[in-house]
């Protein structure tokens, strides 16, 4: 049996060369939801075990946050400057679903219960969505990425590992996808979104609409989505990473609704809510640190 295996010391070293020559063979990719390492390139899917929803890779860049001037419908409050996204990050290709909340949470709150469980959890306040993130993030066995205290909720950081609400930015830039069309997935509302012109008046199964280029669905429509800022004008100027201002009354809500009209479901329209507030067109989607 020995002399049998004497070849294969020169066979490992002949493939450890090669491997080590090989560029593909060496490059890291980054981890998935739940551990998985990614396929390269924007748009990459990975199912997380923690609530069975498929991520997109959303890999760092920069784009022009806002709209340009002559776009329809276009709003005071869009101003458009540049951002860079300096860390990759995974984004639920979809909202969060009213079957894994019901799981998570032990009830469903949506007026809309009667879409089923694949259509989006709505009537969930801003403080629920964070609720529900750190719950995830204890059952995935993550770091928590948000401290409460009653009213209070400190955010850990860009660099948490667990799951949390996308920044104003992160939402944007994936929603915008590298392109510019003023809504996710392209120029034609009704293909995209779900929309009062549409929707027959109440939520729809997540998925049925466009994807846009990096596989994300319902970023326009359906329900409208919490995201981590306070509601202020924006900075003059280009930004890096940003994460809103340090307080405020108002939290960012963004990608319009199924009653809504379609200028309002366009990538730059900026909503606000009182972060309280249980909406029947409100609800929210997750993201987590590409490691």
């Amino acid at each position: 049996m020995r002399a049998c295996m004497r070849p294969w010391p020169l066979f490992l070293a002949l493939l450890a060369g090669a491997l080590v020559a090989s560029p593909s063979a060496a490059q890291e990719v980054p981890a998935a939801p739940g551990g998985a390492a990614a396929q390269t390139g924007a748009g990459a899917s990975r199912t997380d075990p923690a609530d069975g929803a498929v991520y997109r890779y959303i890999p760092a860049g920069s784009f022009t946050i806002g709209s340009p001037d002559d776009e329809a419908g276009r709003n005071p409050d869009e101003s458009q400057h540049r951002v860079e996204i300096t860390r990759a990050y995974w984004m639920a290709e979809t909202e969060v679903t009213q079957g894994p909340w019901q799981a998570v949470m032990g009830s469903n709150p949506s007026r809309h219960s009667n879409c089923g469980a694949s259509c989006p959890v709505e009537q969930v306040s801003w403080f629920e969505a964070i609720d529900y993130a750190n719950r995830l993030s204890r059952k995935a066995g993550l770091d928590e990425c948000y401290q409460t205290s009653g009213a209070s909720v400190t955010f850990k950081g860009l660099g948490c590992t667990g799951y949390r609400l996308p920044t104003e930015a992160e939402w944007e830039y994936a929603a915008r996808a590298g392109g510019g069309s003023a809504w996710a997935g392209g120029d034609d509302p009704d293909a995209v979104a779900w929309i009062g012109a549409n929707s027959g008046g109440t939520t729809q199964p997540v998925g049925g609409k466009q994807a846009n280029a990096w596989g994300l669905r319902d970023m326009s429509g359906n329900v409208r989505e919490w995201c981590w800022d306070w509601y202020a004008e924006y900075p003059s100027g280009s930004a890096t990473d940003p994460t809103g201002p340090p307080g405020g009354t108002l939290r960012v809500i963004r990608g319009g609704s199924f009653g809504g009209k379609a200028v309002a479901a366009r990538s730059a329209v900026r909503g606000w809510q009182d972060p309280d507030d249980r909406l029947a067109a409100a609800g929210f989607r997750l993201v987590r640190l590409a490691e």
